[in-house]
């Protein structure tokens, strides 16, 4: 079956990677159909993304069969430029499961944002913030959904790696002497400029 390319087992392979999450359940794949949205701004359905990983159609002869366009969104979202570049890339570009480079992670450092700038942090279960940067690596939480943090708690974070824990260090929260927190140590954290 055309399902069965290395390539394609690759990318599935790097998509869960990035994902933090292997594709066995139907929540699985709503998740990944969202991530890929806020990275690519591709709508991928969710049945297209569970007939790549032969979640549904085993009988199908054209089980695992992407369009061009999926493949692309899909090699956009591990971090590579459109389907043929994951296909070209070489050895040292595939990230391991232990320590390893960011390779295919979107990364932002805090210095690159302008004061006033707002970013938009995800991580599971349901966590989400809304920061704005005030400059000097400083960051104020505007909005929370479901996680510890408060609204008007300030913090200093230099880097965000997608997919990767964040580590929030001298962070003062409802008048708690200044701490460390980090989101999203199991899985990592999404985020998207505002």
């Amino acid at each position: 079956m055309k399902n069965d390319k290395p390539e394609y087992a690759d990318l599935r392979r790097m998509v869960e990677e990035v994902t933090a999450c292997k594709m066995q359940t139907p929540k699985d794949f709503d998740l990944l159909a969202l991530r890929i949205y806020d990275r690519t701004n591709v709508l991928l359905s969710v049945s297209t993304l569970k007939r790549f990983w032969g979640y549904i159609g085993k009988n199908d002869e054209k089980k695992g069969e992407m369009r061009r366009s999926s493949l692309n969104a899909l090699a956009v979202y591990v971090g590579f430029s459109d389907w043929d570049a994951f296909c070209h890339r070489s050895d040292n570009e595939v990230c391991d499961g232990g320590s390893n480079f960011f390779y295919g992670c979107k990364q932002l450092l805090a210095e690159s944002l302008t004061p006033g700038d707002e970013l938009m942090v995800i991580w599971r279960p349901n966590r989400c913030i809304t920061i704005r940067y005030s400059g000097s690596n400083v960051f104020v939480v505007l909005a929370n959904e479901n996680s510890k943090l408060s609204v008007g708690d300030t913090f200093k974070c230099h880097l965000f790696v997608e997919n990767q824990p964040l580590t929030l260090v001298d962070l003062v929260h409802d008048g708690m002497p200044p701490c460390g927190y980090v989101c999203g140590k199991n899985g990592g954290v999404t985020f998207a400029r505002k």
